[in-house]
Protein backbone atom coordinates (compact mmCIF):
# COMPACT_ATOMS: atom_id res chain seq x y z
CA UNK A 1 0.00 0.00 0.00
CA UNK A 2 1.58 3.39 -1.11
CA UNK A 3 0.94 6.81 0.58
CA UNK A 4 -2.09 7.71 -1.82
CA UNK A 5 -3.59 4.76 -1.36
CA UNK A 6 -3.69 5.83 2.70
CA UNK A 7 -5.18 9.28 1.19
CA UNK A 8 -8.20 9.88 2.57
CA UNK A 9 -8.12 7.03 5.13
CA UNK A 10 -9.41 8.13 9.13
CA UNK A 11 -6.87 6.68 11.47
CA UNK A 12 -7.58 6.86 15.52
CA UNK A 13 -4.55 6.07 17.57
CA UNK A 14 -5.68 5.06 20.67
CA UNK A 15 -3.26 4.74 23.37
CA UNK A 16 -3.65 4.31 27.39
CA UNK A 17 -2.51 6.89 30.24
CA UNK A 18 -0.17 6.07 32.69
CA UNK A 19 -0.71 8.75 34.56
CA UNK A 20 -2.21 7.17 37.42
CA UNK A 21 0.54 5.18 38.14
CA UNK A 22 3.14 7.72 37.87
CA UNK A 23 1.82 9.01 41.00
CA UNK A 24 4.72 10.02 43.26
CA UNK A 25 7.32 10.04 40.16
CA UNK A 26 8.74 13.46 40.54
CA UNK A 27 11.55 12.76 37.81
CA UNK A 28 10.25 14.55 34.30
CA UNK A 29 12.16 12.59 32.08
CA UNK A 30 11.13 9.21 33.77
CA UNK A 31 7.73 10.76 33.22
CA UNK A 32 8.00 11.57 29.92
CA UNK A 33 9.57 8.03 28.95
CA UNK A 34 6.82 5.86 30.27
CA UNK A 35 3.66 8.12 29.47
CA UNK A 36 2.06 6.49 26.21
CA UNK A 37 1.15 10.00 24.84
CA UNK A 38 4.23 10.08 23.77
CA UNK A 39 4.07 7.73 21.76
CA UNK A 40 0.92 8.14 20.74
CA UNK A 41 1.53 11.53 19.45
CA UNK A 42 4.24 10.29 17.58
CA UNK A 43 2.69 7.83 15.77
CA UNK A 44 -0.16 10.80 15.02
CA UNK A 45 2.37 13.18 13.56
CA UNK A 46 3.74 10.64 11.24
CA UNK A 47 0.01 9.19 9.96
CA UNK A 48 -0.93 13.46 9.59
CA UNK A 49 2.37 14.03 7.45
CA UNK A 50 1.76 10.97 5.16
CA UNK A 51 -1.66 12.69 4.33
CA UNK A 52 -4.06 10.38 6.52
CA UNK A 53 -6.39 12.22 8.86
CA UNK A 54 -5.43 11.09 12.34
CA UNK A 55 -6.83 12.02 15.81
CA UNK A 56 -5.63 10.04 19.07
CA UNK A 57 -8.12 9.09 21.86
CA UNK A 58 -7.62 7.87 25.38
CA UNK A 59 -8.41 4.41 26.33
CA UNK A 60 -10.45 5.74 29.24
CA UNK A 61 -12.89 3.83 31.52
CA UNK A 62 -16.55 4.30 29.54
CA UNK A 63 -15.72 2.33 27.06
CA UNK A 64 -19.13 3.08 25.41
CA UNK A 65 -18.03 6.82 24.67
CA UNK A 66 -15.26 5.53 23.21
CA UNK A 67 -16.54 3.56 21.19
CA UNK A 68 -19.04 6.44 19.89
CA UNK A 69 -16.01 8.47 19.87
CA UNK A 70 -14.58 6.30 17.03
CA UNK A 71 -18.82 6.66 14.86
CA UNK A 72 -18.10 10.48 15.45
CA UNK A 73 -14.75 10.57 14.13
CA UNK A 74 -15.35 7.89 11.01
CA UNK A 75 -12.25 5.75 11.77
CA UNK A 76 -11.28 3.29 9.04
CA UNK A 77 -9.00 1.63 11.43
CA UNK A 78 -6.99 1.96 14.89
CA UNK A 79 -3.55 2.37 15.78
CA UNK A 80 -3.87 0.23 18.50
CA UNK A 81 -1.32 1.35 21.23
CA UNK A 82 -3.53 0.11 24.33
CA UNK A 83 -0.93 -1.53 26.86
CA UNK A 84 -3.11 -0.97 30.28
CA UNK A 85 -6.39 -0.52 30.15
CA UNK A 86 -8.13 0.30 33.26
CA UNK A 87 -4.15 0.55 34.40
CA UNK A 88 -3.85 -3.10 34.44
CA UNK A 89 -0.99 -5.14 32.14
CA UNK A 90 -3.36 -8.06 32.44
CA UNK A 91 -5.92 -6.14 30.43
CA UNK A 92 -3.91 -5.56 27.47
CA UNK A 93 -5.76 -8.02 25.17
CA UNK A 94 -9.32 -5.79 26.15
CA UNK A 95 -8.04 -3.71 24.23
CA UNK A 96 -7.42 -5.49 20.55
CA UNK A 97 -10.83 -7.56 21.93
CA UNK A 98 -12.89 -4.30 22.16
CA UNK A 99 -11.89 -3.59 18.43
CA UNK A 100 -12.78 -6.60 16.97
CA UNK A 101 -16.26 -6.49 18.68
CA UNK A 102 -16.78 -3.13 16.69
CA UNK A 103 -15.43 -4.67 13.66
CA UNK A 104 -13.10 -2.25 13.24
CA UNK A 105 -9.50 -2.99 11.68
CA UNK A 106 -6.56 -2.53 13.79
CA UNK A 107 -2.96 -2.45 14.20
CA UNK A 108 -0.52 -5.07 15.71
CA UNK A 109 -1.14 -8.35 17.88
CA UNK A 110 -4.86 -9.65 18.78
CA UNK A 111 -6.13 -10.96 21.95
CA UNK A 112 -5.04 -14.67 21.80
CA UNK A 113 -1.28 -13.41 21.60
CA UNK A 114 -1.33 -10.72 24.00
CA UNK A 115 -3.00 -12.50 26.56
CA UNK A 116 -0.68 -15.83 26.48
CA UNK A 117 2.75 -13.91 26.34
CA UNK A 118 1.68 -11.79 29.39
CA UNK A 119 1.25 -15.03 31.08
CA UNK A 120 5.05 -15.64 31.19
CA UNK A 121 4.76 -19.25 32.84
CA UNK A 122 2.14 -20.67 29.90
CA UNK A 123 4.89 -19.01 27.18
CA UNK A 124 7.62 -20.67 28.90
CA UNK A 125 5.63 -23.69 29.06
CA UNK A 126 4.70 -23.48 25.28
CA UNK A 127 8.05 -22.40 24.45
CA UNK A 128 9.45 -25.74 26.06
CA UNK A 129 6.77 -28.20 24.98
CA UNK A 130 7.99 -26.79 21.29
CA UNK A 131 11.52 -27.16 21.48
CA UNK A 132 12.35 -23.91 22.05
CA UNK A 133 15.26 -23.50 24.63
CA UNK A 134 14.05 -21.07 27.68
CA UNK A 135 15.37 -21.07 31.31
CA UNK A 136 14.16 -23.78 33.84
CA UNK A 137 11.44 -22.22 35.88
CA UNK A 138 9.27 -22.46 39.30
CA UNK A 139 5.95 -20.77 39.65
CA UNK A 140 4.89 -19.60 42.97
CA UNK A 141 1.49 -18.53 44.44
CA UNK A 142 3.22 -18.75 48.13
CA UNK A 143 5.92 -19.06 49.46
CA UNK A 144 7.92 -22.09 49.65
CA UNK A 145 8.94 -24.65 52.60
CA UNK A 146 10.78 -26.83 50.39
CA UNK A 147 13.50 -26.47 48.04
CA UNK A 148 12.97 -25.16 44.75
CA UNK A 149 15.39 -27.58 42.72
CA UNK A 150 16.74 -24.62 40.76
CA UNK A 151 20.53 -23.91 39.83
CA UNK A 152 21.43 -20.45 41.24
CA UNK A 153 21.74 -17.55 41.34
CA UNK A 154 17.62 -17.22 40.20
CA UNK A 155 15.41 -14.37 39.23
CA UNK A 156 12.29 -13.90 40.59
CA UNK A 157 9.60 -11.53 38.89
CA UNK A 158 6.27 -10.95 38.74
CA UNK A 159 4.73 -13.92 36.32
CA UNK A 160 2.21 -11.02 34.39
CA UNK A 161 3.69 -8.14 34.04
CA UNK A 162 5.18 -6.00 31.38
CA UNK A 163 7.79 -3.34 30.72
CA UNK A 164 10.07 -4.78 33.36
CA UNK A 165 8.09 -4.08 35.76
CA UNK A 166 8.96 -5.67 39.41
CA UNK A 167 12.35 -6.46 37.98
CA UNK A 168 15.34 -4.69 39.70
CA UNK A 169 19.28 -6.46 40.34
CA UNK A 170 17.35 -7.54 43.79
CA UNK A 171 15.63 -9.64 41.81
CA UNK A 172 18.52 -11.75 41.20
CA UNK A 173 19.20 -14.06 44.12
CA UNK A 174 22.01 -16.51 45.21
CA UNK A 175 20.36 -18.93 47.30
CA UNK A 176 17.14 -20.76 49.04
CA UNK A 177 16.58 -17.80 51.63
CA UNK A 178 17.00 -15.65 49.13
CA UNK A 179 14.13 -16.85 46.61
CA UNK A 180 11.62 -17.42 49.81
CA UNK A 181 12.12 -13.51 50.36
CA UNK A 182 11.96 -12.32 46.72
CA UNK A 183 9.20 -14.51 46.09
CA UNK A 184 7.58 -13.24 49.24
CA UNK A 185 7.93 -9.17 47.96
CA UNK A 186 6.47 -10.37 44.82
CA UNK A 187 3.27 -12.12 46.19
CA UNK A 188 3.08 -8.91 48.42
CA UNK A 189 3.75 -6.00 46.08
CA UNK A 190 1.89 -7.50 42.85
CA UNK A 191 -0.96 -9.53 43.86
CA UNK A 192 -0.01 -12.05 41.62
CA UNK A 193 1.96 -15.34 41.66
CA UNK A 194 6.18 -15.03 41.14
CA UNK A 195 8.07 -16.66 38.99
CA UNK A 196 11.14 -18.02 39.30
CA UNK A 197 13.66 -18.55 36.80
CA UNK A 198 17.64 -19.96 36.18
CA UNK A 199 19.75 -16.49 35.86
CA UNK A 200 21.48 -17.06 32.13
CA UNK A 201 24.85 -14.99 32.19
CA UNK A 202 25.49 -14.80 29.05
CA UNK A 203 24.86 -12.13 26.22
CA UNK A 204 21.43 -10.54 25.74
CA UNK A 205 19.44 -9.82 22.06
CA UNK A 206 16.32 -9.26 21.30
CA UNK A 207 14.91 -9.58 17.57
CA UNK A 208 12.33 -7.54 16.46
CA UNK A 209 9.69 -9.05 13.76
CA UNK A 210 7.42 -7.50 11.66
CA UNK A 211 4.38 -9.52 9.21
CA UNK A 212 0.95 -10.84 9.61
CA UNK A 213 2.63 -14.68 8.90
CA UNK A 214 0.91 -15.00 6.14
CA UNK A 215 2.31 -15.07 2.25
CA UNK A 216 1.46 -11.99 0.90
CA UNK A 217 3.03 -10.58 4.49
CA UNK A 218 5.97 -13.13 5.79
CA UNK A 219 7.40 -12.53 8.78
CA UNK A 220 10.53 -10.08 8.26
CA UNK A 221 13.19 -9.99 11.04
CA UNK A 222 15.15 -6.94 11.56
CA UNK A 223 18.71 -6.75 12.62
CA UNK A 224 19.65 -7.82 16.17
CA UNK A 225 20.02 -5.74 18.88
CA UNK A 226 22.02 -6.70 21.92
CA UNK A 227 22.06 -4.91 25.20
CA UNK A 228 25.39 -4.60 26.43
CA UNK A 229 26.35 -4.51 30.20
CA UNK A 230 28.83 -2.35 30.61
CA UNK A 231 29.65 -3.18 34.32
CA UNK A 232 29.33 -6.05 36.36
CA UNK A 233 27.53 -4.69 39.18
CA UNK A 234 23.91 -5.06 36.56
CA UNK A 235 23.02 -8.60 35.89
CA UNK A 236 19.59 -8.06 34.20
CA UNK A 237 17.50 -5.46 32.18
CA UNK A 238 15.69 -3.58 35.29
CA UNK A 239 12.87 -0.89 35.58
CA UNK A 240 15.24 1.47 36.65
CA UNK A 241 17.09 0.56 33.25
CA UNK A 242 14.53 1.23 31.30
CA UNK A 243 13.05 4.39 32.59
CA UNK A 244 14.54 5.94 34.60
CA UNK A 245 17.17 8.17 33.46
CA UNK A 246 18.58 8.83 37.50
CA UNK A 247 19.22 5.64 37.93
CA UNK A 248 22.77 4.24 37.23
CA UNK A 249 21.62 1.58 35.56
CA UNK A 250 20.30 3.54 32.62
CA UNK A 251 23.48 4.60 31.23
CA UNK A 252 25.51 1.46 32.03
CA UNK A 253 23.26 -1.04 29.98
CA UNK A 254 22.89 0.17 26.42
CA UNK A 255 21.52 -1.29 23.52
CA UNK A 256 23.72 -1.81 20.64
CA UNK A 257 22.42 -2.08 16.99
CA UNK A 258 22.98 -4.09 14.74
CA UNK A 259 24.79 -6.75 17.82
CA UNK A 260 28.23 -7.61 16.51
CA UNK A 261 27.16 -11.10 15.78
CA UNK A 262 28.82 -13.41 13.74
CA UNK A 263 26.49 -14.84 10.51
CA UNK A 264 25.32 -18.10 11.94
CA UNK A 265 24.05 -16.61 15.26
CA UNK A 266 22.21 -14.10 13.48
CA UNK A 267 20.49 -16.81 11.81
CA UNK A 268 19.89 -18.78 14.73
CA UNK A 269 18.89 -15.68 16.18
CA UNK A 270 16.05 -15.05 13.16
CA UNK A 271 15.31 -18.31 12.79
CA UNK A 272 14.10 -19.09 16.58
CA UNK A 273 12.32 -15.74 16.19
CA UNK A 274 10.09 -16.87 13.38
CA UNK A 275 9.44 -19.85 14.93
CA UNK A 276 7.92 -17.84 17.91
CA UNK A 277 5.89 -15.74 15.84
CA UNK A 278 4.26 -19.12 14.16
CA UNK A 279 3.72 -20.80 17.72
CA UNK A 280 2.42 -17.56 18.98
CA UNK A 281 0.20 -16.50 16.45
CA UNK A 282 1.92 -13.10 16.12
CA UNK A 283 0.93 -10.35 13.63
CA UNK A 284 1.71 -6.64 12.84
CA UNK A 285 4.74 -6.08 14.97
CA UNK A 286 6.41 -7.99 17.93
CA UNK A 287 10.13 -8.27 19.69
CA UNK A 288 11.68 -11.77 21.00
CA UNK A 289 14.02 -11.62 24.06
CA UNK A 290 17.20 -13.80 24.73
CA UNK A 291 20.07 -14.28 26.54
CA UNK A 292 22.93 -16.85 25.63
CA UNK A 293 24.76 -19.39 28.37
CA UNK A 294 28.59 -19.29 28.75
CA UNK A 295 28.60 -21.75 25.79
CA UNK A 296 26.49 -19.83 23.42
CA UNK A 297 23.26 -21.64 23.51
CA UNK A 298 20.02 -19.48 23.06
CA UNK A 299 17.18 -19.39 25.20
CA UNK A 300 14.40 -17.39 24.92
CA UNK A 301 13.39 -15.05 27.67
CA UNK A 302 10.08 -13.79 26.94
CA UNK A 303 7.93 -13.22 23.30
CA UNK A 304 6.39 -9.52 23.37
CA UNK A 305 3.94 -8.56 21.40
CA UNK A 306 2.98 -5.04 20.84
CA UNK A 307 5.97 -3.56 22.35
CA UNK A 308 7.44 -0.18 22.71
CA UNK A 309 6.79 1.67 19.02
CA UNK A 310 7.88 5.26 20.62
CA UNK A 311 11.08 6.88 18.32
CA UNK A 312 13.85 6.39 20.67
CA UNK A 313 12.55 3.18 21.38
CA UNK A 314 14.30 -0.64 20.18
CA UNK A 315 11.99 -1.43 17.73
CA UNK A 316 12.52 1.96 15.80
CA UNK A 317 15.96 1.57 16.18
CA UNK A 318 15.95 -2.08 14.47
CA UNK A 319 13.76 -0.39 11.82
CA UNK A 320 16.46 2.34 11.61
CA UNK A 321 19.71 -0.37 11.30
CA UNK A 322 17.68 -2.15 8.12
CA UNK A 323 16.74 0.93 6.50
CA UNK A 324 13.19 1.97 7.65
CA UNK A 325 12.68 5.71 8.68
CA UNK A 326 10.66 6.08 11.50
CA UNK A 327 8.08 7.23 9.03
CA UNK A 328 8.09 3.95 7.56
CA UNK A 329 7.73 1.59 10.06
CA UNK A 330 4.48 3.47 11.28
CA UNK A 331 2.62 3.29 7.70
CA UNK A 332 4.20 -0.39 7.36
CA UNK A 333 2.67 -1.31 10.70
CA UNK A 334 -0.43 0.34 9.26
CA UNK A 335 -0.74 -1.12 6.42
CA UNK A 336 -0.32 -4.85 8.09
CA UNK A 337 -3.18 -3.83 10.33
CA UNK A 338 -5.45 -3.05 7.22
CA UNK A 339 -4.46 -6.12 5.19
CA UNK A 340 -6.33 -7.99 8.27
CA UNK A 341 -9.22 -5.70 7.94
CA UNK A 342 -11.65 -6.41 10.75
CA UNK A 343 -11.03 -9.25 12.86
Amino acid sequence: MTSQEFAGKKVAVLYTSVEESLTGVVDAKMRESMDLAVSARAVTDVLNRSGIAAQYFTFGRDIVALAGSFRSFGADAVFNLSECPMNSAQKEAHGAALLELLRIPYTGNGPFPLSVCNNKELTKRILASNGIATPAFRLYSYVPRGRSGLSFPVVVKPAREDGSAGITEESVVEDEPGLKKRVAHVIERYSQEALAEEYVGGREFNVAVLGNGIAEDPYRTFPPAELVYRSSRWRVCSFESKWDPAHPSYAEIAPVCPAGVGEALRRRLATITVECARLFGLCGYSRVDFRANRSGKLFVLEVNPNPDISPDAGLARAARAEGLSYDALILAILRLGLARGAR
